[in-house]
């Protein structure tokens, strides 16, 4: 997680310095499409996920060659979907709406055509993500996408000592690592899991289950990431390449940094599908709540100082700090906070394999973004208008989850507020104080070395608070356990 971050922000440093901020914009607008989908892999392939952890849970493993093979028939499908309305309302969309210089719509079209075929390829490998991640391989889903985030960085170099057009290459490029991906992936899941061999399958019947459940859960997911590109468009018309510039580096920090809650989603969601299955409802809930608050709490460490310390940090780690990037990475941080909490509630309403009425609240949520925000940016109100909505419609969207999750069986919500909801929100209140005050106390402006000091100091005391009064004595005491373990079996593989 901490490589893939590393590379991942020194490599938009480089895309930056090597694009411009004009072409690095438009990338963001034009090719963002495929950076979403990708970024998205983990919540599609859930649907797949779903079905073959269900089967494992109640040992039927049997089923699981079928289950992939119509999953491989979904996702054609899909890809087909989103072919024809790319090339047809997308690309007239981008040369004759988009606010672009006309000497680089040729540059723009080509990249908008590689990005296109880089996200259908990224959609067919969703499936055999699905089977790492059931078959709970995370060492090598780890190792996939580091290999991913380098093969990016190494684009980014590419560009350093090309002589051509460097947007045509880099989208070129993406094309090429999202094929790369692919075959790893392929090869990977053939030679370990039997389920992976490909062969012509249809079952009607097996195909309305999984289609309806896939495509419920197509439609929320691409729900959303038609809203964050519509976003990215209404910055486009408002404010030029320069806004998608700034949007796009607050957007990869927000990759960056989700990628630790991620992956422990990731570790987590198959436990809770099978104990679904498995009437094993007590297990479940601890489990879920115990997700639910250690995410918030490991990202609320990462990122109350990086929001406090965000000017230091930006004029550090990029050359040319496009306008409106501070504010758009604050408001983003803001955002991923609010939005962590979804996470485990959403695989709950997986496991149970009802999501029509959750993803339906998703889809309305969404539909509200774009006009509220265009509105509000015609009647004046400054770019970062669109997140404050964002922020605004989570908060909404969270608590319409929490309502229809109530009634699914055996769930509490006291004690959802109780064991998580009241713990994060006390943290959270007593490290903003500890961090205004340590502000207080170091003058960070003047010297780096005070700006260095008072960021670690807000960090470890973020992590007391989180220790204090975070956790309950019975995680402690588990947390303990597996450190000194982990410290024994060092001290003895070392003897």
């Amino acid at each position: 997680m901490f490589v893939m971050m590393g590379v991942s922000f020194y490599a938009v440093r480089l895309l930056l310095a090597e694009l411009g901020i004009a072409d690095f914009g438009i990338y963001n607008i034009v090719g963002g499409v495929v950076a979403m989908f990708s970024s998205l892999r983990g919540l599609f392939a859930s649907a797949t996920q779903r079905f073959l952890n269900f089967e494992m849970g109640g040992g039927r493993n049997s089923n699981l060659n079928n289950i992939f093979n119509m999953s491989l028939n979904i996702h054609l499908i899909l890809c087909l979907i989103v072919l024809i309305f790319a090339e047809t309302i997308g690309l007239w969309f981008l040369n004759h709406k988009l606010n672009i210089d006309p000497g680089r719509l040729n540059a723009a079209n080509w990249v908008f055509h590689c990005s296109v075929i880089a996200t259908l390829i990224t959609i067919m490998t969703i499936p055999f993500d699905a089977v790492i991640i059931a078959r709970e391989k995370m060492k090598a889903f780890a190792y996939i996408s580091i290999i991913d985030s380098v093969l990016k960085l190494a684009a980014a170099y590419v560009l350093a000592v090309s002589t051509g057009d460097k947007l045509k290459i880099y989208g070129f490029l993406i094309l090429i690592i999202a094929i790369v991906i692919r075959g790893i992936n392929s090869f990977y899941c053939r030679r370990n899991f039997e389920e992976c061999k490909y062969r012509v399958y249809w079952n009607p019947d097996l195909f309305k289950k999984m289609g309806t459940f896939a495509g419920w859960n197509f439609l929320g997911n691409t729900s959303y990431v038609l809203t964050n590109e519509g976003t990215n468009i209404l910055l486009n018309f408002f404010g030029g390449p320069t806004s998608n510039a700034a949007r796009a580096i607050a957007y990869q920090v927000r990759a960056a940094t989700m990628k630790i809650v991620t992956n422990i989603f990731t570790a987590v969601d198959p436990q809770i599908i099978k104990l679904y299955s498995q009437n094993e409802y007590q297990q479940l809930y601890n489990l879920l709540f115990f997700t639910s608050k250690i995410s918030y709490l490991v990202l609320l460490a990462i990122v109350l100082p990086l929001y406090m310390s965000l000017e230091f940090i930006m004029n550090i780690w990029l050359t040319v700090v496009p306008v409106d990037t501070i504010i758009f990475v604050k408001l983003i941080l803001v955002l991923i906070l609010v939005r962590v909490f979804h996470g485990p509630l959403d695989t709950l309403f997986k496991a149970t394999g009802d999501i029509k009425k959750y993803q339906i609240s998703n889809v309305i949520i969404n539909i509200f973004n774009l006009p509220i925000s265009y509105v509000l940016l015609l009647s004046g109100y400054p770019l970062y208008i669109v997140f404050v909505v964002m922020i605004a419609l989570d908060i909404v969207y969270w608590g319409m989850l929490v309502i229809l999750t109530n009634k699914i069986e055996k769930f509490n919500m006291t004690e959802y507020f109780n064991k998580t909801i009241f713990p994060c929100s006390f943290v959270t209140i007593l490290s903003l104080c500890i961090f205004y005050g340590i502000n207080l106390l170091f003058d960070s402006s003047i010297f780096i070395e005070q700006q260095i000091y008072s960021t670690l100091l807000g960090f470890f005391s973020v992590i007391i608070s989180i220790w204090i009064f975070g956790l309950s004595s019975n995680e402690k005491s588990k947390l303990r356990k597996i450190i000194n373990n982990k410290i024994s079996l060092k001290t003895s593989d070392g003897l």
